[in-house]
């Protein structure tokens, strides 16, 4: 069956495709299964990671040899990597990759916190070429599930085995947890796919001309604008297709326009694109030099700024699931506890991407991340549940976390500490730009920025000082003088090209429709006109209208009045002008325009159309009068003297009504020129004063932005209480169990309905010590037992009798989150047969034995 697949050899000049393949218990059943249903001939190169005994040999390349023909070789030192060849991780060994050789390594971790999976993967996604394929099959433990990651985001594909499949389910869930499995299969369907996908990357994807390719990425971004609400028009284009040509060939589509089809059809694969445009690397104190940094530099410069029980605040946009803030959450309680300072801090963590948001917000991470957190964070920061590290509730209360924008959404504002580490190497220069104006803003004057390591705050020029540059941290130099304090404007808005147009079917004719011909000769037979806007530029023409319009050199225009012929230019001006003000339509005298060599009288009439709630509109008539009448004027010698003589007189008068309405003009222009620098004082003062109340508007903006994080967080955390509420109330419902909670003063905080059957106390008695209740307990030391119980932090447990029945009783301390005893829980159960008889067991007759 595998032999149907018909695959291609590589080529010598090919590049080598990687796939590592990552399991422990159970590994072996799976990797028979995966190796049996797989092609002699993949082309690819398969390296194989198994958790193996470091104490003993291993067979593990003789087990897969007797499964395929392909060479299977041990990895002893350092390989050149080949396709159709398996590579074997021997016993106490971790693989790394080096472009194309693979290496055989000692691990620098202890024995109980080695993960051989991750670091390869790891290793894979930086050197892999974005061609790697990560595979995960039975597995205990959670190792895997962090160097997924890291491979999808480099560009590529994640297989998983179905957990129902794989002897040992937990690797598989990890991976699959972590919402990074592209494909969940059995171990044979697996082989199947992993197959078909290297034989679809081997042939390519079609690539279009570099004009056309763009046109189809703005196209594809304008879909996922429009379908998800965020603009990814700003962020580089070789980052986008990267992910895009994933996409594609997790889909098998053969090209982005078939993927553009795709996408319309599918709702689904929108929202992986989506996913896969917000994957980032990031892990617990990633590029660990960096953090030494800002552990030695930053936090003691800040928390020497600030007075006693004064709030640090802190954003890290593009948090993702939420390490990177708990990070610098834990170096500062580090710093504090050395201090013994009560300075609060507060941080806002966001991101655009829901899920890693709510991973964040669990704080519930792999076992693997022992290997990026030291011992002593562990023990005091985490706490191990069921093969998991969660952070404790006095960090997670520390950090908010929110969805929100860095593009498009107000910033948050009087800040301490940037950290973006995750972002600026994803857009183009000039978003870069403006977001780190934007920060410059949220800051205080003195705050530090954090970066990532290809990053950097230098442009704008002037709004950062380097502090250290090996680990990109920089300070804010504060508002710069005589600069208004505004936020920078983000290209929230930014207007994408439309798609290409739909093809409408041509309309049937109308045969002998009175409306059709009417309208049909008004176009035909009606003077040439041109529908402008009330800033005189075109919205449309009509047919034949162009004669009249004369492009004018220099930069293209709409403006009418500029490409209107010369001799109509400033009739129609006039004409417009008094149109949109008044409200009148305008008949212009004939004017004598020159067509084609021959002078035509043409009248202009301009009407407004528009509507008291639409756009101001005109409707501009072009009316021709026919060709100018040219009168030969006699010469001035054949005229009557007394003819010239009052043509004289009337040039003069009319010379001194020039002059005299000249005068007057530029008497008024002076007045004008007068008011209007009036005007210009008394607007530069409202100026001033709409900047301080933009300003102020920006400020309420940001505060209100930070309060609704603030209530959104609160909200999630009182519906997990409301649910925890509930199912505590159900449970304390349903069981059979006497159950009796006291706090440290044996006061009653609650009680299962079973109790009622031993104490008089029912659910209004809550808050009331237990010593004021009579009971049905044959035991009088109930109370000095429990306070006992309290103080000696033990566990009391005794047979005692109540009506006739014999109850199993225990007493011991009510533990808080945070280890404290803080009351006492007794619970009553119930050992009598059905109708009051002592049950035959042993622990009946041992506590019949011991009341005697």
């Amino acid at each position: 069956m595998a032999e149907d697949l018909n695959l291609q050899e590589n080529t010598p000049s090919s590049p080598v495709v990687i796939a590592g393949i990552g399991a422990s218990a159970g590994g072996v059943e799976a990797l028979q299964d995966f190796f049996s249903a797989l092609p002699d001939k993949i082309g690819a190169a398969i390296v194989v990671i198994v958790h193996l005994n470091p104490d003993h040999e291993s067979a593990l390349a003789e087990v897969i040899a007797a499964k395929t023909r392909m060479q299977v070789r041990r990895v002893e030192g350092t390989l050149a990597l080949e396709p159709d060849q398996v590579y074997v991780i021997p016993p106490n060994r971790q693989l790394t990759l080096s472009d194309t050789e693979i290496s055989a390594i000692e691990f620098e971790e202890p024995r109980g916190q080695r993960t051989p999976i991750d670091h390869f993967f790891r290793s894979l996604a930086r050197h892999g070429d974005g061609d790697g394929f990560a595979i995960i099959l039975s597995g205990a433990g959670s190792d895997g599930a962090l160097g997924v990651r890291a491979v999808k985001e480099a560009g590529g594909i994640i297989l998983v085995q179905d957990p129902n499949d794989a002897e040992y389910g937990s690797m598989p869930r990890a991976a699959i947890g972590a919402g990074y499995a592209d494909f969940v299969l059995p171990a044979r369907e697996l082989a199947f796919q992993f197959a078909d996908l290297v034989q679809s990357r081997k042939s390519g994807i079609e690539k279009p001309p570099a004009e056309e390719l763009d046109n189809l990425l703005t196209r594809v971004l304008g879909f996922l604008r429009v379908r998800t609400g965020h603009d990814f028009s700003q962020y580089k284009h070789a980052s986008l297709l990267r992910r895009i040509d994933r996409r594609m060939q997790v889909v098998r589509s053969p090209g982005l326009p078939e993927y553009l089809d795709y996408l319309r059809e599918n709702p689904d694969e929108v929202e992986a694109l989506f996913a896969d445009l917000l994957i980032s690397v990031t892990r617990f104190f990633r590029d660990a030099a960096a953090f030494e940094q800002l552990k030695k530099i930053v936090v003691p410069a800040m928390l020497d700024n600030k007075k006693p029980r004064e709030t640090v605040r802190i954003w890290v946009p593009g948090c993702a699931t939420g390490e990177e803030a708990y990070s610098i959450a834990m170096i500062f309680l580090d710093a504090l506890a050395q201090r013994d300072m009560p300075s609060p801090i507060q941080i806002f963590a966001t991101d655009l991407d829901a899920g890693a948001l709510q991973t964040a917000r669990e704080g519930c991470y792999p076992e693997t991340v022992s290997a990026d957190v030291s011992e002593e964070r562990l023990r005091r920061y985490f706490t191990k549940e069921a093969g998991e590290y969660r952070i404790r509730r006095e960090v997670r209360d520390l950090i908010v976390f929110a969805q929100h924008s860095v593009v498009k959404d107000p910033p948050f504002s009087r800040l301490d500490l940037i950290s973006c580490r995750n972002f600026l190497i994803y857009v183009n220069r000039e978003l870069q730009q403006r977001v780190i104006a934007t920060f410059h803003y949220a800051l205080l004057s003195g705050g530090y920025l954090f970066l990532g390591s290809s990053e950097t705050a230098d442009h704008p020029e002037g709004f950062f000082r380097t502090v250290d540059r090996g680990a990109r941290i920089f300070k804010s130099t504060g508002p710069r003088v005589g600069e208004p304090l505004t936020i920078p404007r983000l290209p929230a808005d930014i207007r994408l090209p439309d798609p290409a147009a739909i093809p409408i079917p041509a309309e049937r004719p109308r045969i002998a429709d009175p409306q059709h011909q009417h309208r049909q000769a008004l176009i035909e037979l009606g003077p040439p006109s041109v529908l402008v806007d009330d800033a005189h530029r075109i919205l449309h023409l009509s047919e034949k209208a162009g004669i009249y319009l004369l492009h004018p050199p220099g930069a293209p225009t709409l403006d009418i009045t500029e490409l209107v012929r010369v001799e109509l230019a400033p009739e129609l001006r006039a004409m417009l002008n008094r149109a949109f003000q008044l409200g009148e339509s305008v008949l212009s005298l004939p004017i004598a325009v020159q067509l084609n060599g021959q002078s035509h009288n043409i009248c202009l009439q301009v009407s407004p159309i528009g509507s008291a709630t639409g756009p101001a509109r005109a409707l501009v008539l072009f009316i021709e009068g026919g060709p100018a009448q040219m009168t030969d004027h006699d010469s001035d010698e054949a005229k009557p003297d007394s003819d010239i003589q009052r043509l004289r007189e009337e040039l003069l008068a009319t010379r001194a009504n020039l002059k005299a309405s000249r005068q007057q003009f530029e008497h008024a222009n002076e007045s004008q020129q007068a008011a209007n620098e009036e005007l210009q004082s008394i607007n530069e003062e409202y100026r001033s004063t709409a900047e301080e109340l933009e300003t102020s508007r920006e400020e309420l903006q940001s505060m209100n932005e930070e309060l609704q994080t603030l209530n959104a967080e609160l909200k999630v955390k009182l519906d997990a209480a409301s649910r925890a509420h509930n199912d505590l109330e159900n449970l304390m419902n349903a069981t059979n169990v006497g159950t009796l909670f006291l706090d440290s003063d044996l006061r009653i905080q609650l009680f299962t309905p079973r109790m009622r059957e031993l104490f008089n106390i029912n659910s209004s008695d809550e808050g009331r010590q237990i010593g004021d209740f009579t009971h049905r307990l044959e035991y009088p030391d109930f109370e000095q037992d429990a306070r006992n119980v309290m103080e000696r932090k033990t566990i009391i447990e005794k047979p005692v009798e109540a009506g006739g029945r014999e109850f199993l009783m225990r007493l011991r301390p009510y533990q808080t989150f945070d280890g404290e005893i803080d009351g006492v829980v007794a619970t009553f159960v119930d050992t009598s047969g059905p109708s009051g008889e002592q049950p035959q067991d042993g622990r009946a007759r041992r506590s019949k034995t011991n009341r005697k």
